[in-house]
């Protein structure tokens, strides 16, 4: 049976957190709008490029991947995300990472005694079970909550990045709904 996971950045110390060099409008980024002509963007990081995970900590709290993390989100997850490129300056020179813009953004809602997730109408909101969380997040493998913020992913979503060796997150299982709230 699938199962969702909550996808958490890990946290690494002051240090490993990079840093914006433009005004960007965090709010855009939690609706799920599509960004039009997404100029460059510039962050920087006092660490080695080598030394840096597949997901950065940043201080937009917006997910910042690497290029193999971003292949593997395209090709997972093609209409469910933007990656919006970033020159990432590192001790050791630059490097591309990409801002992750998710497009799929809904109102998650418990309703008692009810096994399955599905839409209710465009926007919002996907029903819950009361103990086990199952099936798909809809035709998404990757979401985010509208009121939390929090990212949700597919189990099948998760056992891939867990599989791949995917550095700098971890994901929480979510068995009730009381976890997520």
């Amino acid at each position: 049976m699938n199962k969702v996971r909550v996808w958490s950045e890990q946290l690494m110390g002051k240090g490993w957190m990079a840093t914006c060099h433009h005004q960007i409008d965090r709010y855009r980024f939690t609706t799920g709008e599509w960004f039009l002509n997404a100029s460059l963007l510039a962050f920087s990081i006092e660490q080695d490029a080598d030394m840096l995970p597949d997901v950065l900590p940043n201080e937009l709290r917006i997910p910042l991947v690497s290029e193999r993390m971003k292949q593997i989100l395209e090709r997972l997850t093609p209409f469910s995300v933007q990656c919006l490129r970033v020159q990432l300056k590192t001790r050791t020179g630059l490097i591309n990472y990409y801002l992750i813009n998710i497009l799929a953004v809904r109102r998650v809602e418990h309703l008692h005694k009810t096994e399955i997730f599905r839409t209710l109408r465009k926007r919002q909101v996907y029903f819950m079970t009361e103990r086990i969380i199952s099936t798909s997040l809809g035709p998404h493998h990757i979401l985010r909550d509208e009121r939390t913020e929090r990212i949700f992913l597919s189990d099948t979503l998760a056992r891939c990045f867990q599989q791949l060796a995917v550095t700098g997150i971890h994901f929480d299982e979510i068995n009730r709904m009381e976890e997520i709230i």
